[in-house]
């Protein structure tokens, strides 16, 4: 079986083994944790505020094709943290429409966003596979040139390349994602979207994915990012 290809890959493996050993985390969506209290207010507080977000990410956070993906996922939700879903509105998403929201909102007020994102749909952490990630890139690139550039984009800017899928290959997002949250969409797909689940059991999937061949995906991803 061919491993990753190059030095950068090998570095990576590493570095996530021993995040893995320490008990750190390999980015803000890596420790899959809830500690945004949903209560009432929040949740209404955080409703009136996300019209301003709504322009981009449609009503209800039901997403824009072109302009903005769609948050009411149960899968997307189930696999995103809330210290990934508040760097990602602090800090925005570089080289998107995502602009910085930390100087217009303080952290309360993001974190009632994030407490109205999850009263959206009311679903579990998804446990996910934070294990150090072993990729070929070679096949991971002929598995995204193949599958995931149609929607994506060849360069994995989406939007920015097609009209029907998010950016997943700019360095901003890859660095605010752990390998368990990519893992988990990958196979599971993102509701309410076209993005369909790509595992080995999916008997809707546009293709069958093995383990080994999702974490190939990943390898390239992060081995090509820009």
């Amino acid at each position: 079986m061919r491993m990753a290809a190059g030095n950068s890959g090998t570095r990576r493996a590493l570095i996530l083994m021993a995040a893995a050993l320490s008990g750190a985390c390999s980015g803000p969506g890596a420790e899959n944790t809830r500690s945004v209290e949903v209560s009432t207010r929040a949740v209404a507080t955080g409703k009136v505020l996300f019209a301003t977000c709504a322009a981009c990410h449609g009503s209800d956070a039901q997403g824009r094709i072109g302009v903005g993906p769609r948050i009411a996922s149960e899968s997307y939700l189930a696999a995103a943290s809330d210290s990934f879903l508040l760097h990602t509105i602090r800090e925005g998403r570089a080289g998107t429409t995502m602009v910085a929201w930390k100087d217009r909102f303080d952290d309360g007020q993001i974190e009632a966003l994030v407490a109205y994102l999850r009263s959206l749909h009311d679903v579990e952490p998804a446990d996910l596979d934070e294990s150090p990630l072993r990729g070929d890139v070679a096949n991971g690139e002929e598995i995204f040139r193949s599958i995931c550039s149609g929607c994506h984009g060849r360069a994995g800017a989406g939007y920015q390349e097609t009209a029907n899928g998010t950016g997943i290959g700019r360095r901003a997002f890859l660095d605010s994602v752990s390998d368990g949250f990519i893992r988990y969409v990958v196979a599971h797909g993102k509701t309410q979207t076209a993005m369909r689940g790509f595992s080995e059991q999916s008997k809707t999937a546009v293709a069958n994915l093995s383990q080994q061949e999702i974490d190939d995906t990943i390898a390239y991803l992060r081995e090509s990012s820009w």
